[in-house]
Formats: C-alpha cells, sequence, structure tokens
C-alpha cells in the first residue's frame, strides 16, 4: 500500500518516493532522467506574464502548485506513474513500439493514450507513423500537435507561429521524455492537475 501525502511546509521528499515495483520500473523511470533539474513554470506571452510561477517541478518528482518553498503538494512521480497526494495513481508513462523515442501517458486504468512525447513534440493522444522520422512525424502535426518545447519556452503548437504558453527557469529540451509528458499534463489538466488557468485544451 502507497503511504498517503500530506501537503505540509514540512513534508520529508523521502516519503514521496516509496520503493518501486517491478512492473513500475519497465521503462526505467522514465519520469526522471539524469539531467532532470528543478524546474519552474511561469505564464507566458499567452496569458499572465507577471513571472507567478503555476508550478515547480523538483528533482525528485514532485509537483508543487506556486514555488516548491510554499509546499503545497499538487503530485508525485514514483518509478513510471504519477500519483495524486492521496496516493492513488493517475497516469502511467509507457513506450508504444521497442527501441521507440516516443513515450506516451496513458491513463490510470490503462484506456487511454493522453499525451505522446517524440523529441521536443507533445501530441495529443496516440500518433501513428511508419517510421520515426521528421518526415512522417510532421505529417501529424496539423491534427495532434499540442506543443513544442523551446530551452526555455512551451508554445501551442509549432513555435514558428509564435504563441508561447509558458517559460521556465530551466532548458526543458536538455531533460527526461517522462518530464516533458509530466508538463503537458500539468497544462492540460491531466493526471491530477487543474490545468493552466484559462485555457482549456
Amino acid at each position: 500500500m502507497r503511504p498517503a501525502i500530506t501537503a505540509l511546509v514540512s513534508i520529508s521528499l523521502l516519503a514521496l518516493a516509496p520503493a518501486c515495483d517491478s512492473s513500475d520500473a519497465d521503462l526505467g523511470d522514465d519520469f526522471r532522467g539524469s539531467f532532470d533539474v528543478n524546474t519552474q513554470m511561469t505564464m507566458a506571452d499567452g496569458g499572465s506574464d507577471d513571472g507567478t510561477v503555476i508550478w515547480e517541478i523538483v528533482e525528485a518528482g514532485v509537483v508543487y502548485e506556486g514555488p516548491a518553498q510554499l509546499g503545497n503538494v499538487l503530485m508525485y512521480v514514483e518509478g513510471n506513474a504519477i500519483y495524486d497526494t492521496s496516493g492513488e495513481k493517475t497516469c502511467t508513462i509507457d513506450s508504444p513500439f521497442l527501441h521507440s523515442n516516443m513515450r506516451e501517458v496513458v491513463a490510470a486504468n490503462g484506456s487511454e493514450v493522453l499525451f505522446t512525447v517524440w523529441n521536443n513534440y507533445v501530441f495529443d493522444g496516440e500518433i501513428h507513423v511508419k517510421s520515426e522520422n521528421w518526415g512522417q512525424v510532421k505529417k501529424q502535426f496539423g491534427d495532434k500537435l499540442l506543443f513544442q518545447l523551446e530551452p526555455n519556452d512551451i508554445f501551442l503548437g509549432e513555435a514558428i507561429d509564435g504563441y508561447r504558453l509558458m517559460s521556465t527557469n530551466a532548458d526543458i529540451t536538455a531533460q527526461s521524455e517522462g518530464r516533458k509528458l509530466l508538463m503537458a499534463a500539468l497544462m492540460t489538466g491531466e493526471c491530477g492537475s487543474a490545468g493552466l488557468p484559462g485555457y482549456t485544451f
């Protein structure tokens, strides 16, 4: 049984990382990579850009509403799953193909693929390509592309269109595929998040 988590300022990060079972470890902790660092997410040109921190993700895989120093825990990552503060699993990460660069976030009941990430592109639901190359993936942009990630920015659709939703204080393109998917879940209101204020995706 997984421990319940309370959103207290004095919460211990050790309580947020109980031992993984073997089924969670199949993909090698894709939600947490060696390049993942503490990352604050703030609104950008697409909304209020007053520097207010909407979410902060810390290296241990804990997501806070607002800055981490306020202690408002929203969700946490254990192995390849996301849990809410009561310890309920809300989403998992999956690899759709053997040796694939794509990663998917799947609803907790396993019935629906919420997002797929490929490099610095996040898509709505599943994407189907004959091979994982730029040309094949580009064909999915019109119907499926949600976000493009740049080093310190998240764009709605392609970055070339210039609609910058959020800014970050760390290079998110260098972080794990799971970290990118976690950010997509936060913005769209999945996996225990209320979503980006003022937006419905």
